[in-house]
């Protein structure tokens, strides 16, 4: 190696470190706007004089803003650069979460939510894009994964923080801190160096990008991997209280530490992606990945009626692969859109969250107090998720990385 080569790869190091970190915050803003807010519900339905089932508004309404967000933020930022527009969404969240913390009644705080929830997802959609533009393949999925672990991290950190907020008994409080938050953010952005340069195609041409990538096979076939996969996660975050505080007797400090057990598994997994990625393929890791799903899911449905421990042991492996499949199938299919990377990180984004909708809302049917459901849907997702690479993805011949 020349010292000009090794002076370059040293650089790249120092990137590699210095940006990660900052790309995993603005990545978590989004679930970090919603769990740091549920502890204060109960404080927002008393202070409006709202019942708790309208205050569920302010949490559906995160969701659709973010949803339009995704769709708008990537064509936009492959035309005009990620800088600008990811200063535009952290500008967007800040005035947002100030609105929120200001709103009188129900109406403005749900709009207000929702606009927050617009600003967020610029976060997550450009964080993964300025990853593709730096990296690709293997070093893509490697980076993807240690930002994937400040994204699993947030529901295990942020309850607790906004439990303490929400200690005060004043709920705007929450939304101060996020504007807060979304201020430094802004401020950092503001001071980074831009890379990437203002693409030479115009907006509606990344928006028609949309059709390309919905209606390519390979691509397809990566976000129903991701897709299904998140809907085992969904399935155990929206489900999990209701399980093993009914089902299994778990005081609600005990079901805290059970989930933040299983969850901090598929951090574990995004990291022991990162660490062997290079050196064994991004394909193999999402086969490993994949399978990891199916025995957790198959195993979850098998112990769902012998014990807390073997269910949550199985938990954890499946949500351990999630760490696998996610960062993997994200870098592989923006990789195949080099022109159109906010776009397709975008659809990546619509694609979890209109799931985690979907699944939430069926799974808030179920009254019967029993880990069955629960089991039953990660089971389904794991040998789903499974049967779409082994069956399909993992046959079609593709050069490493």
């Amino acid at each position: 190696m020349t010292p000009h080569a090794h002076d370059a790869a040293a650089s790249g190091k120092a990137t590699f470190s210095l940006l990660i970190p900052f790309l995993g915050a603005i990545s978590a803003i989004g679930p970090l706007s919603n769990d740091l807010y549920v502890p204060s519900l109960a404080l927002v339905s008393t202070g409006l004089g709202i019942g708790g089932g309208a205050a569920q508004l302010t949490m559906s309404s995160l969701l659709i803003g973010f949803s339009l967000g995704c769709l708008l933020y990537g064509p936009l930022s492959d035309r005009y650069g990620r800088k600008p527009i990811l200063c535009l969404g952290l500008a967007f969240y800040t005035v947002a979460a100030m609105l929120a913390a200001l709103s009188a009644d129900l109406t403005q705080l749900v709009a207000a939510r929702a606009l927050l929830g617009f600003g967020a997802s610029s976060g997550m959609v450009l964080s993964r894009a300025i990853i593709l533009d730096r990296w690709t393949g293997e070093e893509a999925s490697r980076a993807i994964s240690w930002v994937s672990i400040f994204t699993f991290a947030t529901p295990v950190v942020a309850p607790l923080i906004g439990g303490y907020v929400a200690t005060f008994g004043h709920w705007p409080a929450v939304f101060w801190l996020q504007a807060g938050t979304g201020a430094l953010f802004l401020a950092v952005t503001l001071a980074m160096r831009g890379r990437a340069q203002a693409g030479a195609t115009t907006v509606l041409a990344s928006l028609r990008a949309y059709g390309a990538i919905v209606t390519d096979g390979q691509a397809l076939g990566y976000m129903l991997c991701t897709g299904l996969a998140f809907i085992g996660v969904v399935a155990f975050v929206s489900n999990s209280s209701f399980v093993f505080t009914e089902r299994f007797g778990l005081a609600p400090y005990q079901y805290g530490y059970s989930f933040s057990f299983v969850m901090l598994g598929a951090s574990l997994g995004a990291y022991m992606n990162s660490r062997f990625v290079t050196q064994l393929g991004i394909s193999r890791m999402l086969g490993i990945g994949a399978t990891l799903l199916a025995i957790g899911g198959t195993l979850a449905l098998v112990t769902a009626r012998l014990g807390l421990m073997m269910l949550l042991s199985a938990c954890l492996i499946y949500v351990f692969g999630v760490g696998f499949v996610f960062a993997n199938a994200v870098a592989r299919t923006m990789s195949r859109f080099p022109q159109n990377r906010g776009a397709a990180s975008a659809l990546f984004g619509v694609n979890q969250f209109l799931i985690g909708g979907v699944v939430a809302a069926l799974l808030s049917l179920v009254s019967e107090a029993s880990a069955v459901p629960l089991a039953a849907t990660m089971a389904f997702a794991g040998l789903g998720c499974a049967l779409v690479w082994w069956g399909w993805l993992g046959r079609v011949p593709v050069a490493r990385g």
